[in-house]
Parts: structure tokens; sequence; C-alpha cells
């Protein structure tokens, strides 16, 4: 019998993935039920008092299928989006237009990556591959009340599949477009009657297809090979004990981090210059590359202490040491007639890298929760200890080292956080929590050989208390309304690329949500809605390039937003569904007394930003433009994804297809705005055309990923010359599945 898994997305993705529908005995087929575990326990997404959007296992493995990484899932659902100056390293979030655009490994940002229940820190730890996962949820708004600091955007929170007694696996094997060759598998089962495994791993290797014109030899760069590994094991002696066991890993290594295209900007027009061409690049940097190795593990220990409590104890360890560097300029150093000329760099080059060559993070979490008749408690305790140890290194062109910069890191903080669900009556309840935190940072410039930084050392703590407040009410079986109240905070940041030192200011955002949620249809349809405002005092933000090609974190007074959210699922018939999400994102950033450097790239960018000061830097003229009123960068206004998959049964099994279209409307690049820099618009299309078997364990399928090969640029560089990255060109390939 065929069975559909509710593409979780709750006002979510117009994705489309093979989910076979469930029918019902009375042969009617409805949507099945989505749980998650966006409040640190299983529940209905249905039944949550705030805006929380699903990404099924399945809709994660085809946007994934092509050799993308966890990027390939920007605009899935609503609100969400992701991108990365460091190519399959470093990915920033960005959910309600509230992000950090800053390049820097050191960087924090707004929204955290929670996998299998542990906090990632440090933005180079949120470049784990996701493989074998059970789900994926985006948390919409503050979360600062369960899951603390860095989550004042929200979350995107993912878990594994986890062992259990059933004997289960797969493996997975494609090849495509630039030699992309990818191999999956897990297995997992009863090792005895009280302990079960599940082991998984992923593989993936990309060949050079990049056409590098200053060396002068064909496709000779942008190869990279990944393999990431995962080990649980779950003890369970009895009812009342369970203890769950993980060790990873995951190592890259490749010779392309990141392309920058100098000069693919035309002055005074939006968008890549006409003749661009993605397979071709002009970086006279001799040696390029990116290396990362990460190791971690966790263990969750869950006692049941009778009456309904529970205590749940999760210790994690993880570590890694990366290193990636590129030609930054992206163009072949010449003198006045290389400027404007696309791959060309006027006057002097320059190429660097940055890495972490020490670090390691330990958290700790520990919490109580109970269940009586009509309510529902938890407390809890945090704890994170993250060192880390930033290189910045600048290169000459033939590759050898020219100076290092280290920066030395300490970060600690601590949490305690509590939080209720009260049912008043049949059909009302309340939701209130609170959270207190101390964070402590530590930071310690240290110059190395070559470099003419001076030592200094900075240090910020802060404590600070956020809190949420939600009421729910089912108008009937089929309907539910909320409002949901809720604040959180960035704690204090520290910076020292370089050697350059900044540090800016706790930030806080207060958020107000009115939502609903729907079940149609007789359940062959889900229709979710929020509209919601927010402000934020003090949001922390990053000047980045300009004149000095540096980082410097400041404090805008004050930033605004506003938006809505709206996501549908349909079963139009037993093969045939049909989603769709919207939302729209408009902030504001609100200081008069907030200037920035304007782009220092030859030639000039068109400032769209009145300049308030001229004068002289050591590297040259600096123009400073005031950005009081702009919107906040990589923020763009709207957001789309429309899917529709179809399957019909054949005699020997089932034929499906599957396409899903996502849109992006434009957004700024920097902090000021221009007319050059700018994240342009663009529609990405993808397909999947397939063949399953009768019971379903074999998968053949022809995948398409930017089908039309839409081509914009994702991001820029504005030191030297208008410089862009770009996303993920087309990608056509075979996959093959078979599960046992």
């Amino acid at each position: 019998m065929k069975r559909t898994y509710l593409s979780g997305a709750v006002l979510a993705a117009l994705t489309l993935n093979y989910t076979p529908t469930v029918i019902a005995q009375n042969t009617e087929f409805v949507l099945e039920e989505v749980v998650v575990t966006a409040q640190k326990r299983e529940q209905s997404l249905q039944d949550i008092p705030s805006a929380v959007s699903a990404i099924t296992a399945a809709e994660v493995e085809d946007f994934l299928g092509a050799g993308e990484n966890i990027r390939a899932l920007a605009g899935r659902v609503p609100s969400l989006q992701i991108e990365s100056s460091n190519g399959r390293q470093s990915p920033r979030f960005y959910i309600r237009g509230l992000g950090n655009y800053d390049f820097d490994v050191n960087a924090t940002q707004p929204v955290s990556l929670i996998y299998d229940e542990v906090n990632l820190e440090n933005s180079v730890l949120k470049s784990l591959p996701l493989y074998d996962v059970a789900r994926v949820e985006v948390l919409k708004g503050p979360q600062g009340t369960l899951f603390g600091r860095s989550t004042t955007a929200g979350v995107v929170k993912v878990d594994s599949v986890q062992p259990s007694q059933d004997s289960h696996g797969y493996i997975k094997a494609g090849y495509g477009s630039r030699e992309t060759v990818s191999l999956e598998g897990a297995y997992g089962g009863a090792i005895s009657e009280v302990v079960s495994a599940r082991a998984s791993f992923k593989y993936l290797d990309r060949g050079k297809w990049l056409d590098n014109t200053v060396n002068g030899v064909g496709d000779d760069r942008g190869a990279f090979d990944e393999f990431a590994y995962r080990l649980q094991v779950l003890v369970e002696p009895s009812d009342a004990f369970s203890a769950l066991f993980k060790v990873h890993g995951f190592k890259q290594d490749g010779d392309q981090p990141q392309v920058f295209y100098g000069n693919a900007f035309t002055p005074g027009v939006e968008g890549l210059r006409p003749g661009f061409n993605e397979e071709v690049f002009s970086h006279d940097l001799q040696n390029e590359g990116m290396e990362l190795e990460h190791f971690g593990g966790s263990a969750k220990l869950s006692f049941e202490l009778g009456e309904g409590r529970r205590l749940t104890s999760i210790t994690s360890y993880d570590s890694l040491d990366s290193f990636s560097f590129a030609d930054i300029d992206g163009g072949v150093q010449g003198g006045p007639e290389a400027i404007g000329q696309l791959g060309r760099q006027a006057f002097f080059s320059v190429s660097s890298g940055d890495g972490l060559s020490d670090h390691n993070q330990v958290t700790q979490e520990l919490r109580l929760s109970g269940q009586t008749d009509n309510l529902f408690y938890q407390v809890g305790a945090y704890y994170l200890d993250e060192a880390i140890t930033v290189d910045s290194v600048d290169f000459s062109n033939d590759g050898s080292r020219l100076q290092l910069t280290q920066a030395v890191q300490d970060t600690r903080s601590a949490a305690i956080f509590g939080q209720i669900e009260f049912d008043l009556n049949d059909k009302t309840s309340l939701t209130a929590g609170i959270r207190y935190t101390d964070d402590d940072k530590k930071l310690q410039v240290v110059p190395g050989a070559g470099s003419n930084a001076p030592a200094a050392k900075i240090e910020a703590s802060d404590d600070y208390v956020s809190y949420e407040l939600a009421l729910n009410y089912d108008l009937n079986e089929d309907w539910a309304v909320y409002t949901r109240l809720a604040t959180a905070s960035r704690g204090p940041v520290t910076l020292g690329r370089f050697g350059f030192t900044s540090q800016a200011e706790t930030e806080e955002i207060t958020s107000f949500e009115v939502g609903h949620k729907a079940s149609l249809l007789g359940g062959r349809a889900r229709w979710n809605s929020a509209v919601y405002a927010f402000s934020i005092d003090d949001q922390q933000l990053t000047a980045t390039g300009g004149t000095g090609n540096t980082n410097e974190l400041l404090n805008a007074e004050k930033v605004d937003g506003a938006g809505f959210e709206t996501e549908v699922e349909i079963l139009f018939t037993e093969g045939l569904k049909f989603s769709a999400n919207l939302s729209y994102n408009d902030t504001e950033i609100k200081d008069s007394n907030l200037n920035t450097e304007l782009c220092s790239s030859t030639p000039l960018c068109t400032t769209l930003d009145p300049i308030v000061d001229t004068f002289q830097g050591f590297f040259g003229t600096v123009n400073l433009v005031s950005v009081d009123g702009n919107p906040l960068p990589r923020a763009p206004k709207w957001l789309t994804n429309l899917s529709l998959s179809y399957d019909r049964e054949i005699s020997s099994g089932y034929l499906y297809a599957n396409t899903d279209w996502n849109y992006r409307s434009d957004s700024n690049i920097f902090l000021y705005e221009s007319v050059e820099f700018v994240a342009e618009s663009r529609w990405i299309g993808g397909m999947r055309l397939g063949y399953k078997n009768s019971d379903q364990t074999l998968d053949v399928a022809l995948v398409g990923r930017n089908i039309t090969n839409e081509i914009v640029a994702d991001g820029a560089l504005d030191f030297l010359n208008p410089a862009a990255f770009i996303n993920e060109p087309r990608f056509w390939g075979l996959e093959f599945s078979k599960s046992f």
C-alpha cells in the first residue's frame, strides 16, 4: 500500500518530494501527522503555538542528492535563507531577514544550528553534512527560552535517524555533472535485547570542472572530496532508563574553497555582466585549497522518575581543525588597463586564508520535565565552554605565506531555564517560559611570523533574561489560532581578524506573532500562516570589506521588521500532491549615527546612500555613508517555493515525477546600498523522475537541480574590484538506492 509522509513543511516549502500517500482503512487518503521536537519533546506540529516548519527525510535527500550541502535547503520553508562566502564551509543562516553575512570564521550568528540536540556554536562546525536524517525543523522567531543565546532569529534543528531494535538499512549511489560521485549508507538494528546500534556514512567526490585562464589548462580546479561518518549505540536496560551514545566525524579536502570572479559586475548596472561564464575564472594565486577535520561525540541519558517525570542529561564534545585560502580579488594582476575588465585586477593582488588551528567545544544540558492532566513543565541548566584559535594568513601569488596573525578566544556561557504549558480549558492552553544566561568572552591577538599586528586583549561579558508567552485556542477540531510574545538575546561578541580587534554589545529582540494552523479537506490538506513584527535593540552588525578589507563589529541602535508567512500542502488524489509556501520579510535599520565604509573597488561602485564624510586612510580614500533606513543585508523580502509530485502504480511498482521551483527576490549585499552590489532575484527549479519497485525498497531516478541554469550573484567583495561569488550551476545526475 502506498504511503505519503507529510512534507513536514508547515507554513512551508512548496517542496516536492516523492512521499507515497497514506490510505486509511476506509480507503480515504489523508496527510500523515507531523511529529516534531521543537519544544524539546515530541508534539504534533499543529499543536505548537509558534511558526515551525519541518522538512522530511525524503525531501532532504532529494535537495542534497545533487552534491549540494545544507545551503540547498534555502527557501524550502518560509523565511529561511542560507549562503556562504566560504563555499562548502561555514554556512550562514537567515530567518525572517535576520542573519550575519560576516565571513570571519569566528563570527556569531542569530540562528543556531542544533544537530542531534547539540548546539554547534562556531560557523565552521555548521559545515557538517546532512545524511541519514530523520527530519529538519525550522523554528522561526526568537527561541531564547529553550535554546538560549544566539537564537534571536530562530533555530535550524537537525535530527538523525536513531538506533532501534528493528533492523533497517540502505545504500545509495549517484553520479552526475562535474564528475560528481556520491555514496551513502546506513544500517542499524539490535545487538542484544537491550542494546541497539546504527552506523551511517556519506562520501562525496567532485572532479575538476573550472577552467583557470591564468594557467591555461582546461578544467583544472574545483575538485573536492568529503567523508562523514556517525556511529550510535542505544542502551535500554529497562523502561526507566536509556542511554544514547554517539561519535561522529567529517573530513573535507579540496582545491577551490570559493570562486571569486573579479570585475563580474558592470559599473552602474545591477547583475552579472553579459558574457559571464561560471566555468571560467582567473585566479593568479598558484595554490588554493580547503581542508577540514571534525571529530565529536555525545551522550544522552534519560531517566524515568515516575508520575510523568523525566530527567535528561546531554553531554557533548566537538573539535575541529580547518583552513581555506583563495585568491580574494579574483583577477589577474595588471595596471590601469585592467580596470573594469572581467577576470582582471589593477595594481596589486590580495590572497588570504582563515581557519581554526585549535578548536574544542564542550556542552552540558540537564533538564527535568513532568506531565499531569493539564500541565507540562520542564526546567533545566545549560553550560558551554568553547576554546578556539583563529589563523589569518596573507599569501603571495606564488603561494608562499607572507604573515600569520592568530586570535585566541575562550567563551563560557551558563544558563538556567524553565517552561510550562497549562491547559486553561479544553480549548485554550497557555505556554510561558524564562531563561537566565551569563556569557563571558576573552580574546587575545597573537602576532605571528611577518605580522605587523599589535598584541592585544579584549574581554566582554554580560548576563540577560529571555522570556516567552503564548496562547493557543482551538476553534474546532480542524482550526487553531495562537499568539506569541517572545524575546531572545545574542550575547557580546569579539573579533580579532588580522589583529583588527572590535566588539559589540548584547543584542535583544522582542517579537510578537499571530498565527493559525488548519487541517482541511478531511485531512487531505494543511494550511498554516503567521503574521509578525519585531524590534531589535543594539543589533550586532558587521561592516566588511571597504578600503582596508577589514571586519568591524557595530551595534545598530534599533532595527525593526515585520512580515508574514503562509504554507499549504494538498493531496488532490492518492498520487498527486501540491505544496506551496510564501514569505514576506521587511527590515529597516533605524540609527541616524550609523555609518560604514563605501566600497573601495576600482572602478568605484554606484552608491545609493548619502556620503557623510571623506578622508584619507592607510590604503586610500575612505568614503563614509549613512545606512540609516536601509534594509538588512542578504534579506530578500520575498521567498516562495512551489512543488508538485505525482506517482502512478504500474504492474512492477511505481513511476513518479517531482518538480520544485524556488523564488528569491533581490537584496543588497552589504550594509550600504549600491546599484551593482545586489544579490539578484532568481527562480531555481529542480526535478526528479524515477521508478520504485512494489515494496519501495528499490529507487532509480534521474535528478536535476537548477535545471534552467539560472546564475546570479549570491555575494560580493568590494575592496579591490567588484568581484562576485555565485550560486550552484545546473546539475544532472542518476541516483540508485536500495533499502533493506
